[in-house]
């Protein structure tokens, strides 16, 4: 049972390290990376009318190609019978995210730094800027979670005892909706889109927010040989409040924003 603790342990450390920067997408970005597909479809369409590719976007009006031109910037940079290159971006990019289609390039990818510099030209310093601050303030959160994954670790090394394994169960299982919690308070407004991914994290995250405090409870009312050490009750008030903090951001988020 331990091992099974220390590796769900180990996956949530994992977890951390991960970028949430493609869950957490500006609705702006997901309209310009989807008008992008759309082109692309529209665009073997025309090939196959015109045996080339369109060089215009007037070109491809009658294969009802519609985007929200307000939000979205795109063009066709080149075209000819061998290939294109589109580009789009938001209007107004507060992320500096450029998508590209180029057939010399392989197709379809997202450009780094030094070709969004041409895009987005002066704004691309305030939004780097921002970015900076929203990492520093991200590695801060997750040094946090590691301080508590390693406490948990602590503390598995020092009370492993079958009586005690639902609670240390229950402290490893709250740190999962924490961390989400904490990214969803630092990333999420109304500007972002309520994705199928974010809804599956969070209604997971408040599964095992609510799994927590079963174990949690189940500790707290379970017959124990000896009294437990005061830490231990420290670790199950932690854990109680850690629970009920991360099931409560969950119901928040799916009552705002779903």
């Amino acid at each position: 049972m331990i091992k099974i603790f220390r590796l769900f342990t180990y996956l949530i450390l994992l977890s951390l390290l991960t970028s949430c920067t493609h869950i957490f997408e500006l609705d702006s970005d997901v309209q310009a990376r989807q008008a992008l597909f759309d082109l692309m479809e529209v665009q073997e369409k025309f090939y196959q009318d015109n045996n080339r590719y369109a060089g215009k976007l007037f070109e491809i009006e009658k294969y009802n190609f519609k985007y929200h031109t307000g939000i979205v910037y795109m063009e066709i940079e080149q075209a000819d019978k061998d290939g294109y290159r589109a580009i789009s971006l938001p209007a107004e990019s507060t992320s500096a995210r450029v998508f590209a289609f180029d057939s010399k390039q392989g197709g379809f990818y997202e450009m780094e730094d030094d070709e969004v510099s041409r895009y987005v030209l002066g704004a691309l310093r305030q939004i780097r800027e921002e970015k900076r601050k929203e990492e520093l303030s991200d590695f801060t959160a997750w040094i946090m979670m590691a301080g508590m994954v390693f406490l948990g670790l602590r503390f598995i090394s020092r009370y492993k005892n079958p009586e005690n394994n639902s609670l240390l169960g229950a402290y490893l299982f709250c740190l999962f909706p924490l961390a989400w919690s904490i990214a969803v308070l630092g990333k999420m407004d109304k500007n972002i889109v309520f994705s199928s991914q974010i809804s599956q994290l969070t209604w997971a995250s408040l599964i095992v927010a609510l799994a927590s405090l079963i174990l949690g409870g189940k500790w707290m009312i379970s017959k124990k040989k000896e009294p437990p050490q005061p830490s231990l009750l420290s670790l199950m008030t932690c854990t109680l409040l850690i629970a009920f903090f991360g099931g409560g951001v969950m119901v928040y988020t799916l009552i705002n924003y779903s």
